[in-house]
């Protein structure tokens, strides 16, 4: 088993699939029905084994995801994002995992940059 589609949830889709294409240089690569019947674009960057699904008309709000994604350089990636018009709620800080970088997609999903560290003496 391997995990293959993270759902975002969105009450604009055409928002979200902006931000992550525009901002986040993901690519729209097909078109699936997901949840209840609804169509859901299908996004992918070049560097992710996993898909983003984004899954529209969530006017409620009821769902929200976390998503995380590894990075080799938090800082880099932090400032080419900021860059694009990303909105970092927190500045880069160091957590046990690793460094990590925290902002919040327009449909309120959660992503974490994360370039995790191992800081165990030897």
């Amino acid at each position: 088993m391997k995990l293959k589609y993270i759902p975002v949830f969105a009450e604009d889709a055409d928002a979200q699939i902006d931000f992550y294409t525009q901002k986040l240089g993901f690519n729209a690569i097909s078109n699936i029905c997901f949840i209840e019947g609804e169509g859901c674009t299908v996004l992918q960057a070049d560097n992710l084994d996993v898909a983003l699904v984004v899954a529209g008309g969530n006017s409620n709000n009821t769902f929200k995801s976390c998503i995380i994604l590894n990075t080799e350089d938090c800082l880099k990636d932090y400032h080419l994002y900021k860059t694009a018009g990303v909105f970092f709620y927190a500045a880069p800080r160091y957590l046990p995992t690793g460094l990590a970088a925290e902002f919040l997609d327009p449909g309120g999903n959660r992503f974490i940059l994360l370039e995790e560290r191992n800081y165990t003496e030897i």
